[in-house]
């Protein structure tokens, strides 16, 4: 029974040791003015319509703080074509309505 006992009571001694021996380190404080990280709502909901050529044509893709939110699923033969629908989307985004469909499963 001391076998096991003997390496446990060791083991508590040391973890108490060194959990007096190391200091806590206070807590950083900043300040207000100085907080940069705030995002302006209304900025992070901007983002960026790119068009590129894929394999199998023009495409687009709508990027918002750096990840693709939106990706056209038909590849366009010109990039005028793939400016058209980007354009439509577009027009569709600002003044389109939003209808959320709710598919209810029997």
């Amino acid at each position: 029974m001391l076998r096991f006992l003997r390496p446990l009571v060791l083991f508590a001694a040391a973890a108490g040791l060194t959990a007096a021996a190391v200091p806590a380190a206070p807590a950083q404080v900043k300040d207000k003015k100085d907080d940069k990280t705030k995002v302006d709502p209304k900025a992070a909901e901007v983002g960026t319509i790119e068009v590129y050529q894929a394999k199998d044509g023009w495409r687009f893709k709508v990027v918002v703080d750096g990840k693709a939110i939106a990706i056209g699923t038909v590849g366009q033969d010109t990039k005028a074509d793939a400016l058209k629908v980007v354009e439509a989307l577009k027009a569709t985004m600002a003044k389109g309505k939003v209808e959320v469909i709710d598919d209810k499963k029997k």
